[in-house]
């Protein structure tokens, strides 16, 4: 059972790294195209792709209204930094 405990555990810290990493990337990539003056490594960087459940699924009851759905947005940078933080976790 310790091994199970062990590979979930990692399993959840590489999770944690890859939103975190994500995160921080998309902050960097914001921030750097509104620094960066106008051209194509100013739109390489702002571009964004959203991706999800849009409109989010929802079930009607009658009672009760359930409504689910996520949405992730994620740019280059984001993605460069997910898979560093993974490369660097692997490393650690």
């Amino acid at each position: 059972m310790l091994i199970r405990e062990e590979r979930r555990n990692r399993f959840q810290a590489a999770i944690l790294v890859l939103i975190l990493s994500g995160i921080i990337g998309n902050l960097f990539g914001v921030f750097l195209g509104a620094v960066l003056p106008e051209g194509s490594l100013h739109d390489f960087l702002s571009k964004s792709k959203a991706f999800g459940l849009d409109p989010p699924l929802s079930v009607d009851l009658w009672i009760v209204s359930v409504s689910i759905g996520f949405n992730v947005k994620l740019n280059s940078c984001g993605l460069l930094f997910m898979f560093l933080g993974l490369i660097f976790y692997k490393k650690a």
